[in-house]
Protein backbone atom coordinates (compact mmCIF):
# COMPACT_ATOMS: atom_id res chain seq x y z
CA UNK A 1 0.00 0.00 0.00
CA UNK A 2 2.84 2.36 0.77
CA UNK A 3 4.28 1.76 -2.68
CA UNK A 4 0.83 2.33 -4.21
CA UNK A 5 0.58 5.61 -2.34
CA UNK A 6 3.97 6.69 -3.65
CA UNK A 7 3.01 5.75 -7.17
CA UNK A 8 -0.27 7.64 -6.82
CA UNK A 9 1.63 10.76 -5.79
CA UNK A 10 3.99 10.37 -8.72
CA UNK A 11 1.09 9.99 -11.13
CA UNK A 12 -0.55 13.09 -9.75
CA UNK A 13 2.64 15.08 -10.10
CA UNK A 14 3.20 13.83 -13.62
CA UNK A 15 -0.39 14.56 -14.61
CA UNK A 16 0.23 18.23 -13.91
CA UNK A 17 3.21 18.43 -16.22
CA UNK A 18 1.31 18.43 -19.55
CA UNK A 19 -0.47 21.65 -18.61
CA UNK A 20 2.85 23.31 -17.80
CA UNK A 21 4.42 21.88 -20.93
CA UNK A 22 1.48 23.11 -23.00
CA UNK A 23 2.01 26.57 -21.59
CA UNK A 24 5.74 26.52 -22.39
CA UNK A 25 5.10 25.26 -25.92
CA UNK A 26 2.20 27.64 -26.66
CA UNK A 27 2.58 30.84 -28.74
CA UNK A 28 1.91 32.85 -25.58
CA UNK A 29 5.52 32.69 -24.41
CA UNK A 30 7.33 36.01 -24.75
CA UNK A 31 9.66 34.83 -27.49
CA UNK A 32 6.87 33.30 -29.59
CA UNK A 33 4.63 36.36 -29.20
CA UNK A 34 7.49 38.58 -30.30
CA UNK A 35 8.21 36.31 -33.26
CA UNK A 36 4.57 36.24 -34.31
CA UNK A 37 4.31 40.01 -34.09
CA UNK A 38 7.43 40.41 -36.17
CA UNK A 39 6.01 38.12 -38.81
CA UNK A 40 2.84 40.26 -39.10
CA UNK A 41 4.65 43.63 -39.19
CA UNK A 42 5.16 45.31 -42.62
CA UNK A 43 8.70 45.56 -44.01
CA UNK A 44 10.70 48.52 -42.78
CA UNK A 45 13.38 50.65 -44.41
CA UNK A 46 16.60 50.99 -42.41
CA UNK A 47 18.36 54.37 -42.73
CA UNK A 48 22.08 54.72 -42.16
CA UNK A 49 22.87 55.10 -38.45
CA UNK A 50 25.87 55.80 -36.29
CA UNK A 51 27.69 52.53 -35.43
CA UNK A 52 28.35 53.42 -31.76
CA UNK A 53 24.76 54.48 -31.25
CA UNK A 54 23.56 51.24 -32.82
CA UNK A 55 25.82 49.21 -30.52
CA UNK A 56 24.54 51.00 -27.46
CA UNK A 57 20.98 50.47 -28.57
CA UNK A 58 21.70 46.81 -29.17
CA UNK A 59 23.01 46.36 -25.64
CA UNK A 60 19.95 48.07 -24.22
CA UNK A 61 17.63 45.88 -26.31
CA UNK A 62 19.49 42.72 -25.25
CA UNK A 63 19.15 43.67 -21.60
CA UNK A 64 15.44 44.26 -22.03
CA UNK A 65 15.08 40.94 -23.88
CA UNK A 66 16.96 39.01 -21.16
CA UNK A 67 14.85 40.62 -18.48
CA UNK A 68 11.71 39.75 -20.40
CA UNK A 69 12.87 36.15 -20.93
CA UNK A 70 13.69 35.72 -17.21
CA UNK A 71 10.26 37.05 -16.38
CA UNK A 72 8.70 34.55 -18.79
CA UNK A 73 10.62 31.65 -17.21
CA UNK A 74 9.40 32.74 -13.79
CA UNK A 75 5.82 32.83 -15.09
CA UNK A 76 6.20 29.34 -16.60
CA UNK A 77 7.67 27.95 -13.36
CA UNK A 78 4.92 29.54 -11.30
CA UNK A 79 2.28 28.12 -13.63
CA UNK A 80 3.78 24.61 -13.41
CA UNK A 81 3.92 24.70 -9.59
CA UNK A 82 0.38 26.05 -9.40
CA UNK A 83 -0.85 23.26 -11.68
CA UNK A 84 0.85 20.60 -9.55
CA UNK A 85 -0.63 21.82 -6.29
CA UNK A 86 -4.02 22.22 -7.90
CA UNK A 87 -3.93 18.52 -8.79
CA UNK A 88 -2.81 17.61 -5.27
CA UNK A 89 -5.65 19.64 -3.72
CA UNK A 90 -8.15 18.06 -6.09
CA UNK A 91 -7.14 14.56 -4.94
CA UNK A 92 -6.30 15.36 -1.31
CA UNK A 93 -9.19 13.29 0.09
CA UNK A 94 -8.25 10.27 -1.98
CA UNK A 95 -4.62 10.54 -0.88
CA UNK A 96 -5.67 10.75 2.75
CA UNK A 97 -7.89 7.68 2.43
CA UNK A 98 -5.11 5.68 0.76
CA UNK A 99 -2.56 6.72 3.37
CA UNK A 100 -4.90 5.87 6.27
CA UNK A 101 -5.76 2.50 4.75
CA UNK A 102 -2.11 1.61 4.22
CA UNK A 103 -1.24 2.52 7.83
CA UNK A 104 -4.11 0.45 9.23
CA UNK A 105 -3.23 -2.50 7.02
CA UNK A 106 0.45 -2.35 8.00
CA UNK A 107 -0.41 -2.12 11.69
CA UNK A 108 -2.71 -5.16 11.53
CA UNK A 109 -0.39 -7.32 9.44
CA UNK A 110 3.20 -6.44 10.22
CA UNK A 111 4.37 -2.97 11.22
CA UNK A 112 7.83 -3.80 9.86
CA UNK A 113 6.50 -3.81 6.30
CA UNK A 114 5.50 -0.17 6.67
CA UNK A 115 9.11 0.85 7.24
CA UNK A 116 10.68 -1.73 4.91
CA UNK A 117 8.09 -2.46 2.20
CA UNK A 118 8.23 -5.91 0.66
CA UNK A 119 9.78 -7.70 3.67
CA UNK A 120 6.83 -10.02 4.27
CA UNK A 121 7.69 -13.60 5.17
CA UNK A 122 6.02 -16.67 3.68
CA UNK A 123 3.69 -17.88 6.42
CA UNK A 124 3.25 -21.21 4.65
CA UNK A 125 6.95 -21.94 5.10
CA UNK A 126 8.09 -23.24 8.49
CA UNK A 127 11.71 -22.11 8.04
CA UNK A 128 12.61 -18.76 9.60
CA UNK A 129 14.17 -15.79 7.84
CA UNK A 130 17.96 -15.55 8.14
CA UNK A 131 19.48 -13.21 10.72
CA UNK A 132 20.44 -9.74 9.55
CA UNK A 133 19.40 -6.12 9.56
CA UNK A 134 17.47 -3.76 7.30
CA UNK A 135 19.13 -0.45 8.12
CA UNK A 136 17.42 2.87 7.43
CA UNK A 137 13.63 2.65 6.91
CA UNK A 138 12.51 2.76 3.25
CA UNK A 139 16.14 3.02 2.04
CA UNK A 140 18.02 0.18 3.73
CA UNK A 141 21.78 -0.36 3.80
CA UNK A 142 24.12 0.88 1.09
CA UNK A 143 25.70 -2.35 -0.14
CA UNK A 144 27.76 -0.33 -2.65
CA UNK A 145 29.61 1.44 0.15
CA UNK A 146 33.39 0.99 0.25
CA UNK A 147 36.46 2.30 2.04
CA UNK A 148 40.19 2.68 1.46
CA UNK A 149 41.12 -0.28 3.66
CA UNK A 150 38.92 -2.86 1.94
CA UNK A 151 37.74 -1.45 -1.37
CA UNK A 152 34.17 -1.54 -2.75
CA UNK A 153 31.27 -3.32 -1.02
CA UNK A 154 32.86 -3.31 2.44
CA UNK A 155 29.41 -3.14 4.08
CA UNK A 156 28.41 -6.48 2.62
CA UNK A 157 31.61 -8.07 3.90
CA UNK A 158 31.02 -6.60 7.38
CA UNK A 159 27.46 -7.97 7.45
CA UNK A 160 28.76 -11.38 6.44
CA UNK A 161 31.32 -11.32 9.25
CA UNK A 162 28.57 -10.41 11.70
CA UNK A 163 25.69 -12.66 10.60
CA UNK A 164 27.35 -15.58 8.83
CA UNK A 165 26.98 -17.28 5.46
CA UNK A 166 23.33 -16.33 4.95
CA UNK A 167 21.85 -13.02 6.04
CA UNK A 168 18.99 -10.72 5.17
CA UNK A 169 19.28 -7.04 4.37
CA UNK A 170 17.47 -4.22 2.58
CA UNK A 171 18.90 -2.13 -0.22
CA UNK A 172 17.37 0.75 -2.19
CA UNK A 173 13.83 -0.43 -1.42
CA UNK A 174 14.47 -4.13 -2.12
CA UNK A 175 14.58 -7.00 0.44
CA UNK A 176 17.64 -9.18 -0.19
CA UNK A 177 19.09 -12.39 1.20
CA UNK A 178 22.85 -12.74 0.81
CA UNK A 179 23.98 -16.35 0.27
CA UNK A 180 27.54 -17.66 0.46
CA UNK A 181 29.21 -21.05 0.64
CA UNK A 182 29.44 -23.43 -2.32
CA UNK A 183 26.76 -25.85 -1.07
CA UNK A 184 24.36 -23.04 -0.21
CA UNK A 185 24.83 -21.36 -3.58
CA UNK A 186 24.27 -24.65 -5.42
CA UNK A 187 21.11 -25.22 -3.36
CA UNK A 188 19.90 -21.76 -4.39
CA UNK A 189 20.79 -22.03 -8.07
CA UNK A 190 19.16 -25.45 -8.53
CA UNK A 191 15.88 -23.51 -8.49
CA UNK A 192 16.69 -21.79 -11.78
CA UNK A 193 14.83 -22.53 -15.02
CA UNK A 194 11.84 -24.16 -13.31
CA UNK A 195 9.39 -22.03 -15.24
CA UNK A 196 7.78 -18.67 -14.62
CA UNK A 197 6.61 -18.22 -11.03
CA UNK A 198 8.15 -21.50 -9.86
CA UNK A 199 11.78 -20.85 -9.01
CA UNK A 200 14.33 -18.06 -9.27
CA UNK A 201 15.55 -16.02 -12.21
CA UNK A 202 18.06 -13.32 -12.96
CA UNK A 203 16.54 -9.88 -12.90
CA UNK A 204 17.89 -6.38 -13.05
CA UNK A 205 16.98 -4.59 -9.82
CA UNK A 206 14.45 -1.95 -10.75
CA UNK A 207 13.23 -4.00 -13.71
CA UNK A 208 13.93 -3.63 -17.38
CA UNK A 209 14.17 0.16 -17.22
CA UNK A 210 17.39 2.09 -16.54
CA UNK A 211 19.86 -0.79 -15.97
CA UNK A 212 18.00 -2.78 -18.60
CA UNK A 213 18.14 0.12 -21.03
CA UNK A 214 21.86 0.60 -20.40
CA UNK A 215 23.07 -3.03 -20.25
CA UNK A 216 20.50 -4.77 -22.44
CA UNK A 217 17.95 -7.23 -21.13
CA UNK A 218 18.07 -9.51 -24.19
CA UNK A 219 21.50 -10.91 -23.30
CA UNK A 220 21.95 -14.53 -22.28
CA UNK A 221 22.49 -13.33 -18.71
CA UNK A 222 18.85 -12.21 -18.35
CA UNK A 223 16.98 -14.96 -20.19
CA UNK A 224 15.00 -17.07 -17.71
CA UNK A 225 13.19 -19.45 -20.04
CA UNK A 226 15.17 -22.70 -20.01
CA UNK A 227 14.76 -23.38 -23.73
CA UNK A 228 15.55 -19.85 -24.86
CA UNK A 229 18.49 -19.59 -22.48
CA UNK A 230 19.92 -22.88 -23.75
CA UNK A 231 19.62 -21.65 -27.33
CA UNK A 232 21.27 -18.30 -26.52
CA UNK A 233 24.07 -19.92 -24.56
CA UNK A 234 24.80 -22.38 -27.35
CA UNK A 235 24.90 -19.72 -30.07
CA UNK A 236 26.84 -17.15 -28.04
CA UNK A 237 29.12 -19.93 -26.78
CA UNK A 238 30.31 -20.62 -30.32
CA UNK A 239 31.94 -17.17 -30.31
CA UNK A 240 33.69 -18.06 -27.03
CA UNK A 241 34.79 -21.60 -27.93
CA UNK A 242 38.44 -22.71 -27.47
CA UNK A 243 38.88 -22.62 -31.25
CA UNK A 244 37.48 -19.07 -31.49
CA UNK A 245 39.71 -17.86 -28.64
CA UNK A 246 42.78 -19.52 -30.23
CA UNK A 247 42.10 -17.62 -33.47
CA UNK A 248 42.12 -14.35 -31.50
CA UNK A 249 45.47 -14.97 -29.74
CA UNK A 250 47.67 -13.24 -32.38
CA UNK A 251 45.58 -10.08 -31.96
CA UNK A 252 45.88 -10.33 -28.15
CA UNK A 253 49.65 -10.77 -28.41
CA UNK A 254 50.09 -7.80 -30.73
CA UNK A 255 48.10 -5.50 -28.44
CA UNK A 256 49.91 -6.78 -25.32
CA UNK A 257 53.29 -6.23 -26.99
CA UNK A 258 52.40 -2.60 -27.75
CA UNK A 259 51.39 -1.93 -24.15
CA UNK A 260 54.47 -3.63 -22.64
CA UNK A 261 56.69 -1.48 -24.89
CA UNK A 262 54.83 1.53 -23.52
CA UNK A 263 55.66 0.38 -19.97
CA UNK A 264 59.36 0.09 -20.82
CA UNK A 265 59.51 3.57 -22.38
CA UNK A 266 58.07 5.28 -19.29
CA UNK A 267 60.02 6.21 -16.18
CA UNK A 268 57.02 5.23 -14.05
CA UNK A 269 53.55 4.22 -15.17
CA UNK A 270 50.20 3.27 -13.67
CA UNK A 271 49.47 -0.28 -14.72
CA UNK A 272 45.75 0.31 -14.31
CA UNK A 273 45.86 2.69 -17.30
CA UNK A 274 47.88 0.16 -19.29
CA UNK A 275 45.44 -2.68 -18.57
CA UNK A 276 42.42 -0.47 -19.27
CA UNK A 277 43.83 0.42 -22.67
CA UNK A 278 44.81 -3.18 -23.42
CA UNK A 279 41.38 -4.66 -22.65
CA UNK A 280 39.52 -1.80 -24.35
CA UNK A 281 41.68 -2.22 -27.44
CA UNK A 282 40.64 -5.88 -27.46
CA UNK A 283 37.03 -4.74 -27.16
CA UNK A 284 37.06 -2.55 -30.27
CA UNK A 285 39.57 -4.50 -32.33
CA UNK A 286 38.79 -8.15 -31.59
CA UNK A 287 35.36 -8.35 -29.95
CA UNK A 288 33.69 -5.80 -32.23
CA UNK A 289 36.16 -5.85 -35.12
CA UNK A 290 36.03 -2.09 -35.65
CA UNK A 291 38.40 -0.17 -37.86
CA UNK A 292 39.03 2.90 -35.71
CA UNK A 293 41.31 5.76 -36.60
CA UNK A 294 43.83 6.85 -33.98
CA UNK A 295 41.76 9.87 -32.93
CA UNK A 296 38.67 7.65 -32.49
CA UNK A 297 40.33 5.11 -30.18
CA UNK A 298 40.50 7.43 -27.16
CA UNK A 299 36.84 8.38 -27.69
CA UNK A 300 35.84 4.70 -27.70
CA UNK A 301 37.86 4.07 -24.53
CA UNK A 302 36.23 7.03 -22.78
CA UNK A 303 32.70 6.04 -23.74
CA UNK A 304 33.09 2.43 -22.59
CA UNK A 305 34.54 3.54 -19.24
CA UNK A 306 31.63 5.95 -18.70
CA UNK A 307 29.17 3.19 -19.56
CA UNK A 308 30.83 0.62 -17.26
CA UNK A 309 30.75 2.99 -14.29
CA UNK A 310 26.96 3.14 -14.40
CA UNK A 311 26.78 -0.22 -12.62
CA UNK A 312 27.88 1.58 -9.44
CA UNK A 313 25.23 4.33 -9.67
CA UNK A 314 22.42 3.70 -7.14
CA UNK A 315 20.26 6.34 -8.85
CA UNK A 316 19.55 3.82 -11.60
CA UNK A 317 17.71 1.65 -9.06
CA UNK A 318 14.66 3.93 -8.91
CA UNK A 319 11.50 1.93 -9.76
CA UNK A 320 10.60 4.02 -12.82
CA UNK A 321 12.25 4.87 -16.12
CA UNK A 322 14.39 8.00 -15.77
CA UNK A 323 13.16 10.54 -18.35
CA UNK A 324 15.77 11.35 -20.98
CA UNK A 325 18.20 8.71 -19.67
CA UNK A 326 19.56 7.75 -23.09
CA UNK A 327 19.60 11.27 -24.53
CA UNK A 328 20.46 13.68 -21.74
CA UNK A 329 22.83 11.74 -19.44
CA UNK A 330 26.53 10.97 -19.97
CA UNK A 331 26.02 7.26 -19.48
CA UNK A 332 23.06 7.20 -21.86
CA UNK A 333 25.00 9.01 -24.57
CA UNK A 334 27.96 6.67 -24.00
CA UNK A 335 25.75 3.61 -24.45
CA UNK A 336 24.20 5.13 -27.57
CA UNK A 337 27.69 5.74 -28.98
CA UNK A 338 28.76 2.12 -28.37
CA UNK A 339 25.57 0.73 -29.90
CA UNK A 340 26.02 2.96 -32.95
CA UNK A 341 29.48 1.46 -33.50
CA UNK A 342 28.04 -2.05 -33.21
CA UNK A 343 25.25 -1.16 -35.63
CA UNK A 344 27.75 0.19 -38.15
CA UNK A 345 29.78 -3.02 -37.90
CA UNK A 346 26.68 -5.21 -38.30
CA UNK A 347 25.77 -3.30 -41.46
CA UNK A 348 29.27 -3.96 -42.79
CA UNK A 349 29.06 -7.67 -41.93
CA UNK A 350 25.70 -7.90 -43.66
CA UNK A 351 27.19 -6.26 -46.73
CA UNK A 352 30.66 -7.87 -46.87
CA UNK A 353 30.22 -11.18 -45.06
CA UNK A 354 31.93 -12.69 -41.98
CA UNK A 355 35.37 -11.77 -40.63
CA UNK A 356 37.52 -12.85 -37.67
CA UNK A 357 35.81 -10.67 -35.04
CA UNK A 358 33.80 -12.05 -32.12
CA UNK A 359 30.84 -9.94 -33.24
CA UNK A 360 30.92 -11.65 -36.63
CA UNK A 361 30.74 -15.06 -34.95
CA UNK A 362 27.76 -13.88 -32.90
CA UNK A 363 26.01 -12.47 -35.95
CA UNK A 364 26.42 -15.47 -38.24
CA UNK A 365 26.18 -18.27 -35.65
CA UNK A 366 23.16 -20.56 -36.09
CA UNK A 367 21.23 -22.93 -33.87
CA UNK A 368 20.49 -26.55 -34.76
CA UNK A 369 17.40 -25.46 -36.68
CA UNK A 370 19.35 -22.81 -38.59
CA UNK A 371 17.95 -19.85 -36.63
CA UNK A 372 20.19 -16.89 -35.80
CA UNK A 373 20.23 -14.33 -33.02
CA UNK A 374 18.10 -11.27 -33.63
CA UNK A 375 19.94 -8.02 -34.19
CA UNK A 376 18.93 -6.85 -30.71
CA UNK A 377 20.19 -10.09 -29.13
CA UNK A 378 23.52 -9.70 -30.94
CA UNK A 379 23.93 -6.12 -29.67
CA UNK A 380 22.98 -6.92 -26.07
CA UNK A 381 25.27 -9.96 -25.87
CA UNK A 382 28.12 -8.00 -27.46
CA UNK A 383 27.69 -5.36 -24.74
CA UNK A 384 27.96 -8.00 -22.02
CA UNK A 385 31.15 -9.39 -23.61
CA UNK A 386 32.65 -5.88 -23.73
CA UNK A 387 31.94 -5.48 -20.01
CA UNK A 388 33.29 -8.93 -19.10
CA UNK A 389 36.32 -8.61 -21.34
CA UNK A 390 37.34 -5.14 -20.20
CA UNK A 391 36.30 -4.18 -16.67
CA UNK A 392 36.80 -7.52 -14.93
CA UNK A 393 40.01 -8.46 -16.77
CA UNK A 394 41.51 -5.00 -16.29
CA UNK A 395 40.73 -5.02 -12.55
CA UNK A 396 42.20 -8.50 -12.09
CA UNK A 397 45.37 -7.62 -14.02
CA UNK A 398 45.81 -4.43 -11.97
CA UNK A 399 45.58 -6.47 -8.74
CA UNK A 400 47.88 -9.15 -10.17
CA UNK A 401 50.56 -6.55 -10.95
CA UNK A 402 50.34 -5.34 -7.35
CA UNK A 403 50.60 -8.88 -5.99
CA UNK A 404 53.56 -9.74 -8.21
CA UNK A 405 55.28 -6.54 -7.10
CA UNK A 406 54.78 -7.62 -3.49
CA UNK A 407 56.03 -11.14 -4.26
CA UNK A 408 59.12 -10.94 -6.52
CA UNK A 409 59.77 -14.67 -6.02
CA UNK A 410 56.46 -15.42 -7.77
CA UNK A 411 57.40 -13.04 -10.58
CA UNK A 412 60.67 -14.89 -11.13
CA UNK A 413 58.86 -18.21 -11.40
CA UNK A 414 56.53 -16.80 -14.07
CA UNK A 415 59.55 -15.54 -15.99
CA UNK A 416 61.28 -18.90 -15.76
CA UNK A 417 58.20 -20.74 -17.01
CA UNK A 418 57.82 -18.38 -19.97
CA UNK A 419 61.53 -18.72 -20.86
CA UNK A 420 61.09 -22.49 -21.05
CA UNK A 421 57.95 -22.20 -23.18
CA UNK A 422 59.63 -19.82 -25.63
CA UNK A 423 62.52 -22.27 -25.97
CA UNK A 424 60.12 -25.16 -26.53
CA UNK A 425 57.28 -23.65 -28.58
CA UNK A 426 58.56 -20.35 -29.94
CA UNK A 427 57.53 -16.77 -29.23
CA UNK A 428 53.95 -16.94 -30.49
CA UNK A 429 51.19 -17.43 -27.94
CA UNK A 430 49.15 -20.41 -29.02
CA UNK A 431 46.54 -22.56 -27.36
CA UNK A 432 49.31 -25.00 -26.40
CA UNK A 433 51.37 -22.16 -24.89
CA UNK A 434 48.48 -21.14 -22.66
CA UNK A 435 47.70 -24.73 -21.68
CA UNK A 436 51.33 -25.26 -20.62
CA UNK A 437 51.51 -21.98 -18.66
CA UNK A 438 50.59 -23.91 -15.53
CA UNK A 439 52.23 -21.65 -12.97
CA UNK A 440 50.91 -18.50 -14.67
CA UNK A 441 47.43 -20.04 -14.54
CA UNK A 442 47.81 -20.61 -10.80
CA UNK A 443 48.88 -16.97 -10.30
CA UNK A 444 45.75 -15.68 -12.03
CA UNK A 445 43.50 -18.08 -10.13
CA UNK A 446 45.07 -17.05 -6.83
CA UNK A 447 44.56 -13.37 -7.71
CA UNK A 448 40.89 -14.13 -8.41
CA UNK A 449 40.64 -15.98 -5.10
CA UNK A 450 41.97 -13.07 -3.03
CA UNK A 451 40.40 -10.23 -5.04
CA UNK A 452 37.37 -11.58 -6.94
CA UNK A 453 34.25 -9.77 -8.04
CA UNK A 454 32.17 -9.46 -4.88
CA UNK A 455 28.78 -10.76 -6.09
CA UNK A 456 27.14 -12.91 -8.70
CA UNK A 457 24.12 -11.68 -10.62
CA UNK A 458 20.99 -10.83 -8.61
CA UNK A 459 18.17 -13.40 -8.66
CA UNK A 460 14.49 -12.69 -8.11
CA UNK A 461 12.80 -15.37 -6.01
CA UNK A 462 9.50 -16.15 -7.77
CA UNK A 463 8.50 -18.88 -5.35
CA UNK A 464 9.77 -19.25 -1.78
CA UNK A 465 12.92 -21.36 -1.50
CA UNK A 466 14.80 -22.79 1.48
CA UNK A 467 18.58 -22.69 1.80
CA UNK A 468 20.40 -24.14 4.84
CA UNK A 469 17.21 -24.14 6.90
CA UNK A 470 16.33 -20.50 6.13
CA UNK A 471 13.55 -19.22 3.90
CA UNK A 472 13.99 -16.74 1.08
CA UNK A 473 10.42 -15.54 0.53
CA UNK A 474 8.69 -14.98 -2.77
CA UNK A 475 9.42 -11.60 -4.37
CA UNK A 476 12.66 -11.16 -2.42
CA UNK A 477 16.01 -10.95 -4.18
CA UNK A 478 18.80 -13.46 -3.61
CA UNK A 479 22.44 -12.48 -4.02
CA UNK A 480 25.29 -14.96 -3.94
CA UNK A 481 28.47 -13.59 -2.41
CA UNK A 482 31.68 -14.69 -4.13
CA UNK A 483 34.14 -12.93 -1.81
CA UNK A 484 32.54 -14.30 1.36
CA UNK A 485 32.52 -17.81 -0.17
CA UNK A 486 36.26 -17.56 -0.80
CA UNK A 487 36.79 -16.20 2.71
CA UNK A 488 35.06 -19.20 4.33
CA UNK A 489 36.60 -21.87 2.08
CA UNK A 490 37.60 -24.63 4.55
CA UNK A 491 40.63 -25.55 2.39
CA UNK A 492 42.25 -22.14 2.94
CA UNK A 493 40.50 -20.57 5.95
CA UNK A 494 42.50 -19.09 8.84
CA UNK A 495 40.91 -17.49 11.89
CA UNK A 496 43.02 -14.32 11.63
CA UNK A 497 41.97 -13.73 8.02
CA UNK A 498 45.56 -13.95 6.76
CA UNK A 499 44.49 -16.40 4.03
CA UNK A 500 42.90 -13.45 2.20
CA UNK A 501 45.70 -10.96 2.87
CA UNK A 502 47.57 -9.69 -0.21
CA UNK A 503 50.93 -10.29 1.52
CA UNK A 504 50.43 -13.40 3.65
CA UNK A 505 47.61 -15.11 1.79
CA UNK A 506 48.83 -14.89 -1.82
CA UNK A 507 50.24 -18.38 -2.48
CA UNK A 508 49.88 -19.57 -6.12
CA UNK A 509 51.57 -22.86 -5.22
CA UNK A 510 48.42 -23.96 -3.39
CA UNK A 511 46.84 -24.58 -6.83
CA UNK A 512 49.53 -27.07 -7.82
CA UNK A 513 48.67 -29.64 -5.14
CA UNK A 514 45.27 -31.31 -4.81
CA UNK A 515 45.63 -31.37 -1.01
CA UNK A 516 45.92 -27.56 -0.79
CA UNK A 517 43.84 -26.56 -3.80
CA UNK A 518 40.86 -24.28 -2.89
CA UNK A 519 37.57 -26.17 -2.81
CA UNK A 520 35.19 -23.19 -2.99
CA UNK A 521 36.33 -20.94 -5.84
CA UNK A 522 33.78 -19.23 -8.07
CA UNK A 523 34.97 -15.89 -9.51
CA UNK A 524 33.18 -16.74 -12.78
CA UNK A 525 29.93 -17.75 -11.12
CA UNK A 526 28.34 -21.16 -10.82
CA UNK A 527 25.75 -23.35 -12.48
CA UNK A 528 23.99 -22.83 -15.79
CA UNK A 529 24.88 -19.14 -15.85
CA UNK A 530 28.61 -19.49 -15.27
CA UNK A 531 30.36 -16.61 -17.07
CA UNK A 532 30.30 -17.32 -20.79
CA UNK A 533 33.31 -15.02 -21.30
CA UNK A 534 35.55 -16.97 -18.89
CA UNK A 535 37.84 -18.30 -21.63
CA UNK A 536 38.13 -14.84 -23.16
CA UNK A 537 39.12 -13.25 -19.85
CA UNK A 538 41.63 -15.94 -18.91
CA UNK A 539 43.25 -15.79 -22.37
CA UNK A 540 43.60 -11.99 -22.21
CA UNK A 541 45.24 -12.13 -18.80
CA UNK A 542 47.59 -15.01 -19.60
CA UNK A 543 48.81 -13.38 -22.81
CA UNK A 544 49.51 -10.03 -21.17
CA UNK A 545 51.25 -11.35 -18.06
CA UNK A 546 53.18 -13.83 -20.18
CA UNK A 547 54.34 -11.10 -22.55
CA UNK A 548 55.22 -8.88 -19.61
CA UNK A 549 57.32 -11.65 -18.04
CA UNK A 550 59.19 -12.16 -21.32
CA UNK A 551 60.08 -8.49 -21.84
CA UNK A 552 60.58 -7.21 -18.27
CA UNK A 553 63.39 -8.34 -16.02
CA UNK A 554 61.79 -6.89 -12.92
CA UNK A 555 59.70 -4.00 -11.69
CA UNK A 556 59.29 -2.09 -8.45
CA UNK A 557 56.16 -0.68 -6.87
CA UNK A 558 56.54 3.09 -6.66
CA UNK A 559 54.11 3.85 -3.82
CA UNK A 560 54.23 0.69 -1.69
CA UNK A 561 57.27 0.01 0.49
CA UNK A 562 57.88 -2.63 3.14
CA UNK A 563 54.81 -3.22 5.25
CA UNK A 564 52.91 -0.14 4.04
CA UNK A 565 49.16 -0.53 4.10
CA UNK A 566 47.59 -0.95 0.67
CA UNK A 567 45.03 1.74 -0.11
CA UNK A 568 42.05 0.72 -2.28
CA UNK A 569 39.56 2.63 -4.38
CA UNK A 570 36.18 2.53 -2.60
CA UNK A 571 33.78 2.90 -5.54
CA UNK A 572 34.90 0.52 -8.30
CA UNK A 573 33.16 -2.58 -9.66
CA UNK A 574 36.07 -4.76 -8.49
CA UNK A 575 38.96 -4.05 -6.12
CA UNK A 576 41.62 -1.72 -7.55
CA UNK A 577 44.63 -0.17 -5.75
CA UNK A 578 44.18 3.57 -5.22
CA UNK A 579 47.46 4.40 -6.98
CA UNK A 580 46.59 2.25 -10.00
CA UNK A 581 49.64 0.05 -9.21
CA UNK A 582 52.30 2.53 -10.28
CA UNK A 583 55.55 0.77 -11.19
CA UNK A 584 59.08 1.38 -12.47
CA UNK A 585 60.15 -1.38 -14.88
CA UNK A 586 63.50 -2.73 -16.06
CA UNK A 587 63.85 -4.42 -19.45
CA UNK A 588 64.78 -8.10 -19.58
CA UNK A 589 68.11 -9.45 -20.77
CA UNK A 590 66.97 -11.99 -23.34
CA UNK A 591 70.40 -13.51 -23.89
CA UNK A 592 69.80 -16.32 -21.41
CA UNK A 593 67.00 -18.30 -19.86
CA UNK A 594 66.40 -18.73 -16.15
CA UNK A 595 66.17 -22.22 -14.64
CA UNK A 596 62.53 -22.99 -13.90
CA UNK A 597 61.91 -24.34 -10.41
CA UNK A 598 58.85 -24.24 -8.22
Amino acid sequence: MLIMKGLSCCLLLLSALPSAAAFVGSPRSTHDVRTAAAARAPPKSYPTVDIKAAAAASKSTTAIYMSSTSSSIAVVAKSAVTAVFAQLRRHAKLLLVLLTASLLFAKRSNPQTLLWPGTQTDKDCDAPLPAGGYGCPFIGINLFDGNKDYGPFVTSWQLGQKYGKIFKTYFAGFPIVNVSGKDNIKALLKNEFKGEGRGIGTKLIGGEHNFGDLFGDKAVLYENDAGKHGRLRKVVGEAMSPVAIAEALPSFQDLANQQVDRVLKADTIQMEEVFNDFTLDIAWKQILGLDLKQEDISEFHKMVQIWVKCIMDPMLLVPFRIPGLMKWTKVGRARTYIVSKIEEKLDKLERDGPDSSTLSKLYFATDDDGSKLTREEVIHNAMILIFAGSETSSSTLTCASLLLGLHPNVWRKIKAEQDELVAELGEEFTRETLDKSVYLDSVIKETLRVKPIEFGEMRLVENTVEVDGKQIPKNWFALFNVKQTHWNDPSTFKEDGSHMDVREGFQPERWLDETTKPSEWMPFGEGGRRCIGERLGMAEMKVFLGMMARKLDRYDLVNVHGDDDIVWKPDTVMARPADGTEIRATAADTSHAVEYQI
